[in-house]
This record gives C-alpha cells, sequence and structure tokens, in this order.
C-alpha cells in the first residue's frame, strides 16, 4: 500500500463531507494530526476506540485502498466484543456514511489478537465504484451549487455529475424537485431567461419569468433523469444524477 504517501490532510478533511450516523455526528479530525497511524510500523492505522475505528475506515474508504490493517488497542475488552465493535463500525461506514454508502459493495475483515496488548484488523473492502468514479465526485460547501453543476454537466455532455456537499440548504424532496424542473427547462429549451435554481433567498423561484413546472402527466417517451442520494437514509451528503445530455 501507498498509504503514507497520499495526503493526510486532504483525507481527513473529507471526513468532514462523509455524512452522518442517523443518531450522532462524526467528530472533526484536525488535518495535522497522526494518532491514527501507527509509528511504529508504516502504512498501519491505529485505533483506541470505536470512533477511532470509524474514522480510519472512513481513512481508507476515501482513498479507495483495496487492503489495510489497523490495530486496535482496547483496555478489558475480550475478542467477542472487540469482534463486534469492528463488525458494527464496519456496518455504520458501509450503510450510514455518504461516501461508505456510494462506494462499497462490501467492507469485510479479518481480526486477530496478538501478544495480547491489541488486536489486529485487516480490511478487505470491495468496491462498487471505480476509483476514477470516485475521484470524480465535485465537492461543494452546499447543495445550491449542484443546480449549476448540473446545467454545466448537460451542456458538455456529460452523463453523470455526483456531488458532495457539507450543507444541505434544503429539503431532499425540495432538491429532488428542482432537479425535476430543471431537466424540464432544459430539454424542453425553457431555459433563455431562467436563471440557475437554488440561489439566493428565493430559491427555485425565477426573476423575471416564471419557471416552467413539468406538467402533471409528462409526454410520452420523456425520462426523468435518475437522482440517487447517498446514504439513502437519515441525513445525506451526497447526490448522484444520471442525465441525458444534449445532444
Amino acid at each position: 500500500m501507498k498509504l503514507r504517501a497520499l495526503c493526510l490532510a486532504a483525507a481527513l478533511t473529507l471526513l468532514l463531507l462523509s455524512g452522518c450516523s442517523l443518531e450522532r455526528e462524526y467528530s472533526v479530525v484536525e488535518p495535522h494530526e497522526n494518532q491514527y497511524w501507527e509509528s511504529t510500523a508504516e502504512d498501519i492505522l491505529r485505533a483506541e476506540s470505536y470512533q477511532d475505528l470509524v474514522n480510519t475506515l472512513l481513512l481508507l474508504v476515501e482513498q479507495h485502498e483495496t487492503e489495510g490493517t489497523i490495530r486496535l488497542y482496547l483496555t478489558d475488552v475480550d475478542y467477542a466484543a472487540a469482534f463486534e465493535m469492528v463488525r458494527n463500525a464496519c456496518a455504520e461506514v458501509r450503510q450510514e456514511t455518504a461516501i461508505g454508502s456510494y462506494s462499497l459493495e462490501v467492507l469485510d475483515f479479518d481480526m486477530q489478537e496478538l501478544r495480547n496488548s491489541y488486536y489486529q484488523v485487516d480490511l478487505l473492502p470491495t468496491y462498487r465504484r471505480t476509483a476514477e468514479e470516485a475521484a470524480a465526485i465535485v465537492e461543494t460547501a452546499s447543495s445550491s451549487a449542484i443546480y449549476e453543476l448540473l446545467l454545466q454537466a448537460w451542456q458538455e455532455g456529460k452523463d453523470r455529475l455526483t456531488v458532495r456537499y457539507a450543507y444541505l440548504a434544503e429539503e431532499r424532496e425540495s432538491l429532488l424537485e428542482n432537479i425535476r424542473q430543471l431537466q424540464w427547462e432544459l430539454e424542453t429549451g425553457e431555459t433563455s431567461d431562467v436563471p440557475p435554481l437554488g440561489e439566493g433567498e428565493n430559491a427555485g423561484e425565477n426573476s423575471g419569468e416564471a419557471a416552467q413546472t413539468p406538467p402533471a402527466e409528462l409526454p410520452e417517451g420523456y425520462v426523468p433523469w435518475e437522482v440517487y442520494f447517498y446514504p439513502p437514509e437519515g441525513e445525506s451528503s451526497i447526490v448522484e444524477i444520471f442525465l441525458h445530455p444534449a445532444q
């Protein structure tokens, strides 16, 4: 592996954009901290708590690593309890974080106790996305930037746009509705006087000519863009849109 050679600061920063669990927020990790690296072994991560496990797993997934090793240091925790802790952390990253639910198919692991001092966890992730697809995710501060990015992607003939945002500026249902409206405007040619959606205090409203809302019954052959949110449940922070690019 080349984990040590990768940009640790960027990976740690991305933890803040990885989504939230259904019940708690992920901890903030300062870029300069090296607490997750084993000082005596290159490319081996370390963890001393459940939260450490989640963060180290996210580091591996963010870098799209196909394997990784974590040394888990726990006090008065037997093998069965430690195994359950690792299993739960893997499930949380896979199901409840944005990058995990977007990128991962399976997050398997093997665990053994070494010298009665720590548990060694060997991670074996299987991805449903390529490293190129993961690297193509566009990072934004707010979901309101999605509309302008969609317009640009459509004009450039792209068939997919994946955006990760730090802040969801509207309800998920409103975001989806506005994406549908923008598609209708682009594909029916009614875009000349329509500013990008999601901007300003009156997001979704136009200064001047009113936006054309898609009819309740869409014309035959009209296919809405496929839109997926990650994680699918709870607070999402990645949205993936499959477009029908302009011909």
